[in-house]
């Protein structure tokens, strides 16, 4: 199996931005809710410039890296769906960890990075076929 990294960076950038500005500003105030809507708001104004300017070029001299040209496998949707078992059993537990926003950002954005590495591009799976 190929990890597409590429594929995976290129298309979660924006979370990854997300939570690096949501990490630098855990500090800038005590309740952690301001940090997520910092947060959001940064990653608001900055999503469309970055489709705009970095992904939408890239997709064109890249079309075989473009989302519909993957397909996530199927370790990618085991993973995914453990994960959300475990954050809705961790959050009936009442397990404090896992009601952060912070945890919660970090782990949907480490899962996502993960899924989208571990997919299959759609010509090499019909190719595979034949």
């Amino acid at each position: 199996m190929k990890i597409e990294w590429r594929y995976s960076l290129i298309n979660n950038m924006p979370l990854i931005v997300f939570g690096v500005i949501y990490w630098l500003l855990k500090g800038a105030s005590p309740r952690g809710w301001d940090q997520l809507a910092i947060s959001l708001a940064v990653l608001a104004v900055l999503w469309l410039p970055y489709y705009l300017f970095v992904q939408r070029p890239y997709f064109s001299r890249h079309p075989e890296e473009k989302p519909g040209s993957h397909i996530i496998s199927g370790l990618g949707w085991i993973i995914t769906v453990i994960y959300i078992m475990a954050m809705v059993v961790l959050l009936k537990l009442d397990v404090q960890p896992a009601a952060s926003p912070a945890i919660v950002l970090v782990t949907i954005s480490l899962v996502l990075c993960i899924r989208d590495s571990l997919s299959v591009k759609r010509l090499a799976l019909q190719q595979e076929q034949h």
